[in-house]
């Protein structure tokens, strides 16, 4: 996996410094120190970082430090940014500032020692850039393999008119980039939702493959649950069985036109799978466990910033990169098993399961101005479904069981403005 560090030029900027006071009995002592930035730090990327460092000449050790944005009006400053802290060991200080305000004309560098603390301000020569995008992140998510849906084609005997049909309510799909239902972006959505809106920002669905849905035939060769991209090839494709939900019904239905069409997904397997990609998994594992909470500005940004280390590592040909391509794997639909089917003779082969990822993809904008997206999902548990094997495949009526189970997903991922 390619390196990418920050390289910056080495120089001494003028330190104006702000003399801190105690204010009461319990608070900072001012700090006996001085600092010399040793980073340039020129004109700053809005939600990018920069590595600020500094030496600091105190007779106190530095124990810690904070970054923050602020605002500079005659001889004051206003804060515009979050607190960014950061431990020390020494005084050589070192950290990612993350620029979370283009309202910015300095960083505040807080250095501390026990008690004592000082700020000094160092000026930037702008920000540049805007807002990239969102995150959505969901620790206990849960989608539900569908029952069929009645429709005109599958039940024209209760729905004689073309057209027509039921709905459903059951939380099987899932949009990366979210729906506006009533007011508020959802993310997880019934068929009633997702085709209200003509599946406007659909990405996938989580379904228990056992029959065509438009003339109830049933599927030999494949069985059980998958995730399936909503294009019309996909979702509706011989072998996955979920025409139901693509038919139009009072005018409304998913239209390719209209989904996550570029949405693709890659299945990271644990050390269960022979043959894993042990580097995969780490750095995914790694990168998914370093993603902490996202409900502040500044948390946005840092989870935005590290998801996107996926297309720097994994699909950097995106980016241009031309002497050491990367590209990520961007299936449209994932299998729990393949050939699980009773008509199937191929061997039965084990996709995923319980603690596996799956690194999610989406495509937007045009040809000539594309945007790249990522996200992770964890697989935290899936419905058992060993009751329903026979002679080593997945029994055809006993596989009717695995409706209305659920999956639990732990999501988290980048997503577009809306």
């Amino acid at each position: 996996m390619k390196k990418f560090l920050f390289s910056l030029a080495v120089i001494s900027l003028a330190v104006i410094s702000c003399k801190k006071t105690e204010t009461t009995p319990d608070g900072p002592a001012s700090l006996d120190a001085t600092m010399e930035l040793t980073t340039e730090l020129g004109s700053l990327v809005y939600a990018e970082p920069v590595t600020v460092s500094a030496t600091v000449t105190s007779a106190s050790t530095i124990d810690g430090f904070t970054f923050t944005a602020v605002k500079k009006s005659g001889d004051t400053y206003q804060t515009v940014g979050e607190d960014q802290d950061y431990a020390a060991s020494s005084n050589e200080i070192s950290g990612e500032f993350f620029c979370d305000s283009k309202e910015m004309t300095d960083i505040m560098v807080t250095v501390k020692a026990g008690n004592a603390e000082k700020s000094f301000y160092f000026p930037v020569e702008g920000v540049t850039g805007d807002v990239k995008g969102d995150v959505w992140m969901n620790d206990a998510a849960i989608l539900y393999a569908d029952n069929k849906v009645a429709t005109h084609e599958n039940d024209p005997e209760n729905y004689p008119d073309e057209g027509t049909g039921a709905g459903s309510d059951t939380k099987s799909f899932f949009s990366m980039h979210g729906v506006e239902i009533d007011g508020t972006v959802e993310h997880i959505l019934s068929l009633n939702q997702l085709r209200a809106v003509d599946g406007k920002n659909g990405s996938m669905c989580f379904l228990n493959c056992l029959q065509n849905t438009s003339n109830n035939a049933y599927i030999g060769g494949q069985r059980g649950y998958m995730f399936s991209g909503l294009r019309k090839a996909s979702l509706g494709g011989g072998t996955t069985g979920r025409q139901c939900d693509l038919y139009e019904v009072n005018g409304h239905a998913i239209k390719d036109e209209n989904i996550d069409y570029d949405f693709g997904m890659k299945v990271v397997n644990g050390s269960w799978k022979e043959g894993y990609d042990a580097e995969l998994f780490a750095f995914v594992d790694k990168l998914f466990i370093n993603i902490e909470a996202a409900s502040t500005n500044l948390e946005k940004i840092k989870a935005f910033w590290q998801l996107s280390e996926i297309q720097r590592e994994l699909d950097n040909a995106t980016l241009g990169e031309e002497d050491n391509p990367t590209n990520l794997t961007k299936n449209t639909f994932l299998r729990r098993w393949a050939e699980a089917g009773q008509s199937s003779t191929k061997p039965v082969v084990e996709n995923f399961r319980a603690g596996d990822y799956i690194i999610i993809s989406s495509k937007r904008g045009d040809a000539e101005n594309p945007r790249y997206y990522y996200g992770i999902i964890q697989i935290l548990q899936i419905y058992d479904d060993k009751d329903t094997w026979v002679d080593g495949r997945i029994d055809k009526d006993l596989a009717a069981n695995l409706f209305m189970k659920p999956v639990y997903l732990n999501i988290k991922t980048q997503c577009e403005v809306l």
